[in-house]
C-alpha cells in the first residue's frame, strides 16, 4: 500500500490518519511514498474492512 493509498482512508489527512491509528503525524510522515510499514497496512485494512461491514444493511 503506498502512502498516498493509506491517506485516503482519512480524506487526505495525516493527522486523522495517525489519530486512527494511534500514532503521531510525524511518524506518518516518515513513510515512504511507495509503501507503508506492513503493521501499519494492516491496521489500515482492519479499519476499511469495519468501515465496509458498518455500511452493510443487516439482514432481517
Amino acid at each position: 500500500m503506498t502512502k498516498d493509498e493509506a491517506l485516503q482512508v482519512a480524506d487526505g489527512s495525516v493527522n486523522e490518519l495517525a489519530r486512527m491509528l494511534g500514532i503521531r503525524h510525524s511518524a506518518v510522515s516518515q513513510w515512504s511514498d511507495e509503501k507503508i510499514p506492513e503493521l501499519r497496512e494492516y491496521q489500515i485494512k482492519e479499519i476499511i474492512d469495519k468501515r465496509e461491514a458498518e455500511q452493510q444493511p443487516e439482514e432481517a
